[in-house]
């Protein structure tokens, strides 16, 4: 098989749709003399190619992070022994992303660590009648699929497991051998906050607010109904005051003793009160499917088409590898329709951080389908902030009119309260890439700007209520926060300064592109004009005015402004240099420095990813690699590719924005330009992508052979201007299937 990009050439111009191809003279010929036709043809048998960073066990799995893990974005299903139960039995361990509670507030406080969490479900357990003594598994990432042999002290039995695609149905087959029988039942947990219960062990901070959250009414649900219907199991549970109820169902066909078939459903509802009909259906049309054989066919179908969007391989397997089961992941933990995709996904594990975090994680998860060009995977942010527009209005304070804010970490329909709008303007950054790679100009309008506009309206009404007396006639932030260091509230805080400086130029930006004429440019370009600078010293920038970096921390919330959102860049020699010195002491105080008092694990997943990001950016591929490297080998990396902290509370943001990290090496498009290979290691002298994203809508496929770069090819999806960075000495230029000369390094 041959894994390498071959350039066939091909270029014309159809409905606005462009395509640049810059050639190095050296490894490349015109096909058949037909010098206006230029393409770029991906030689790969995908299957085989997907199918050799397939997950095998050798062994029994025996925890969430060692587990087979399938998913839709909805449901989904993690499948390992649970430590400590009975050993002849493994747990299919199932999950709804959206299962979240919906308990109104207490004495007017909302509670969302204990009162809006994500909740348990259960498992089935498969039941054999010898002992678990072994496992052969293979997880098959070309159709998403599950199979192989669990081993008994009786005998054996065959498993072959998914969640389909296109519907919330859970399939499991098992085929019983050598006398064994396996029995498989259904196990319940009670809808219980994990964050309450353990309050109610005497775990967690001890600050007042914690107290007041140990001390608060926390009366249960009412207890799960069972029922039958036409062979079909349900479990209902309704949650407390009859605010959601989620219903599991269940069909189970054939012999224990030989071959049976599990279809199981689940579904999760409020306002509404339609699990059960919803369910019912769900196992019905199952049925159908199995009956005319397009269960299967259909669920890999969609996979097959998911993984042809992009391409990408590097000479170094291990890498390659942990990017293409992200790829996996992703697909199987957001849909576009689906809800956002919070710290677990479909995948529930007993945890203190059960919903979504606004700091720092569903920025990095939302940044991973963008380059990947996985556009309709990755659509579920921005449509919940569509969908939930008016929460997020009043989340502001009832005070401050036209504005809008959120939460540190919020439940999924985005009603958390705070006063500044840091959080809700870092996510509405992603929701803003997202139309910058679509190239979506309306949505930009329509969608992005409004919501802009009132973030930054609770800017403005801060300021105006909390104005700082100075002598330099600069206009400062009094007291705002950077996540999560301690002491990490103080006066002009980089990490405020950086998101008012973007949100303000986005919308002046805006608003001269459509011509809209709002009467508060003036405010945003005072605010651009007059801001407090980035505060910096000897070291850098730092947390703030009065607090410098010295102390380890996993968070680069103070680097905000370098990235993502590229408001200082290294396109000036002394920003250069700042943004180098900045990298650097960050690194150094956290990966050596003594004093923990800033909370938190020194060295996390995301400061390693978010490290190798920063280095790509400044082109330094050889410490890009060493932190890419670094990640790989941090102890909360499972061999599954999930990733955990403080043992048992997952955080998959880190593993996506790997796969992040190396996009930004091979491929980058901030501040208008399209950048191939900026930020590779030597090592890597051999890589290949086709069809990466870029910002502006563009299409790029690019090829390194023997550390010489042979090509980079761009396609325009929008037909907008492109300014493209290669390292291509004397190249040649296509446009439109026209040869250009002379031309330089940059286009």
């Amino acid at each position: 098989m041959n894994r390498s990009l071959d350039f066939y050439e091909n270029c014309s111009v159809k409905n606005k749709i462009t395509k640049l191809v810059c050639l190095a003279l050296l490894g490349l010929s015109l096909s058949s003399g037909e010098a206006d036709q230029r393409s770029v043809e991906l030689n790969v048998d995908f299957e085989e190619f997907i199918s050799r960073h397939d997950m095998v066990w050798d062994r029994t799995p025996d925890s969430w992070t060692t587990a087979p893990f399938t998913g839709n974005g909805n449901v989904g299903f993690l499948f390992y022994q649970i430590e400590g139960g009975p050993k002849n039995a493994i747990s299919l361990h199932v999950g709804r992303h959206d299962y979240y509670d919906h308990r109104l507030p207490h004495e007017g406080q909302q509670m969302v660590w204990i009162y809006r969490t994500r909740l348990p479900l259960g498992h089935f357990n498969l039941e054999s009648k010898g002992e678990i003594t072994g496992a052969d598994l293979r997880l098959g990432l070309w159709d998403a699929e599950l199979s192989g042999t669990i081993t008994t002290s009786l005998g054996s039995y065959q498993v072959h497991a998914l969640t389909h695609t296109n519907s919330d149905v859970i399939y499991l087959e098992t085929d019983a051998e050598d006398g064994e029988s396996i029995k498989i039942t259904w196990h319940p947990e009670v809808p219980y906050s994990p964050v309450r219960r353990s309050l109610d062990k005497g775990g967690g901070p001890k600050a007042p607010n914690w107290t007041a959250m140990r001390n608060a009414p926390y009366p249960l649900p009412a207890e799960y109904t069972l029922s039958a219907n036409d062979n079909m199991n349900f479990c209902y549970q309704p949650l407390y005051n009859n605010r959601g109820e989620t219903t599991t169902g269940w069909e189970i066909n054939g012999d224990p003793d030989g071959k049976q078939l599990l279809t199981a459903s689940i579904h999760h509802s409020f306002p509404e009160h339609n699990s059960l009909e919803t369910v019912t259906k769900n196992l019905l049309d199952a049925r159908k499917m199995l009956t005319d054989k397009s269960f299967l066919s259909s669920h890999r179908e969609w996979w097959n088409a998911c993984y042809l969007n992009s391409f990408l391989s590097v000479n170094d397997g291990e890498k390659e590898a942990f990017y293409w089961i992200q790829m996996y992941k992703f697909a199987s933990a957001t849909r576009g329709n689906g809800p956002i995709l919070d710290l677990m996904g479909p995948w529930y594990n007993h945890t203190f951080w059960p919903m979504v975090w606004g700091d720092l994680n569903v920025q990095l998860i939302y940044w991973t389908h963008l380059t990947a060009n996985r556009l309709e995977a990755g659509e579920s942010l921005v449509n919940n902030v569509d969908k939930y527009r008016d929460n997020l209005i009043r989340n502001a304070p009832d005070r401050w009119e036209d504005s809008a804010t959120l939460g540190a970490l919020f439940p999924q329909d985005m009603d958390s309260k705070r006063e500044l709008p840091d959080m809700l303007v870092w996510v509405l950054h992603d929701y803003w890439l997202h139309c910058e790679f679509a190239g979506d100009r309306e949505r930009m309008r329509d969608g992005l700007f409004p919501i802009l506009r009132k973030a930054v309206n609770s800017y403005l009404n801060y300021l105006k209520e909390n104005p700082v007396e100075t002598d330099d006639g600069k206009i400062h932030v009094k007291k705002s926060w950077s996540p999560e260091y301690k002491p990490g509230h103080g006066q002009d805080i980089n990490f405020t300064l950086a998101l008012i400086r973007w949100s303000c130029q986005t919308l002046v930006d805006l608003n001269d592109e459509f011509e809209l004429n709002d009467p508060l440019s003036l405010e945003w370009e005072n605010l651009l004009d007059n801001l407090v600078d980035y505060q910096v010293d000897e070291n850098g920038l730092r947390i703030g005015k009065d607090i410098a970096f010295t102390k380890p921390h996993r968070h680069y919330s103070h680097l905000l402004g370098f990235y993502p959102l590229a408001v200082i860049t290294p396109e000036k020699l002394e920003d250069r240099g700042l943004l180098r010195t900045s990298l650097d002491h960050w690194l150094d105080v956290t990966t050596t420095g003594t004093d923990r008092t800033a909370g938190g694990t020194k060295v996390t997943g995301y400061t390693c990813t978010g490290a190798a990001s920063m280095y790509a950016w400044l082109g330094d591929g050889e410490k890009a690699y060493e932190y890419l490297d670094m990640f790989i080998n941090n102890p909360g990396v499972s061999p599954t590719t999930m990733y955990a902290e403080v043992g048992y509370n997952p955080v998959i943001e880190s593993p996506f924005s790997y796969a992040t990290a190396i996009h930004e090496m091979l491929l980058q498009s901030w501040g208008g330009t399209i950048r191939a290979f900026p930020g590779i290691p030597e090592k890597w002298d051999d890589v290949a992508f086709k069809d990466l994203r870029t910002q502006g809508a563009f299409l790029v496929s690019a090829k390194k052979k023997g550390g010489i770069t042979k090509f980079v090819s761009i396609e325009s999806l929008k037909g907008n201007r492109c300014v493209v960075q290669t390292d291509i000495s004397n190249p040649r230029i296509y446009i439109g299937g026209k040869d250009i000369r002379p031309c330089g390094q940059n286009v």
